[in-house]
Parts: structure tokens; sequence; C-alpha cells
């Protein structure tokens, strides 16, 4: 049999799916080493620059309305207010 890109992970051998599940193990880790190397090795100056790009990147995406209309913070400082309210009386 023939194991191509395509075919459903469920049709593979076990044998092969364990294999394949240790090497992504194996790649996860040296990829998480990698990843902490390189942000050990940074800047004080990189570290900020990386930070505030990510915020912009944040302020390019397209406002959701349905979020402006029921946004979790809101939510919780109404419930705050009810609550403080309520210690009050």
């Amino acid at each position: 049999m023939r194991y191509t890109s395509l075919m459903p992970a469920s049709e593979l051998p076990t044998s092969i799916q364990k294999e394949l599940v240790a090497r992504w193990r194996e790649t996860g880790r040296v990829l998480e080493a990698q990843r902490h190397a390189e942000l050990a090795a940074q800047s004080a100056r990189q570290s900020q620059q990386a930070a505030f790009d990510m915020l912009q990147l944040g302020g390019m995406m397209p406002v959701d309305p349905a979020r402006e209309q029921a946004c979790g913070l809101i939510e919780m400082q109404r419930l705050f207010a009810r609550w403080r309210g309520r210690g009050r009386d």
C-alpha cells in the first residue's frame, strides 16, 4: 500500500500512525527549543518592536459588529456595577 499526504490518518496502519505521532512530538520539541533560543537572544528593543507589531496587526482587522454589541469586558463591567449596587442596599 502506498501512503500519501492526502490519505486520512485513520486509514494508515497503527504502526505508521505511531511513527508519525512520534516524529511530530520530536518536531514540536525541536521547534519549541528553537523558539525559546530565538526569544532569549532578542534584545529588549527587538522584543518591544515585536509586541508593538503584533498589537498593530489587531488594529488592521475588520471590526466585527457582533462583538461591538456584545463585548465580554462591557458585560463584566455591567455585572460588577450591579453587584456593587446590591452591596449598598
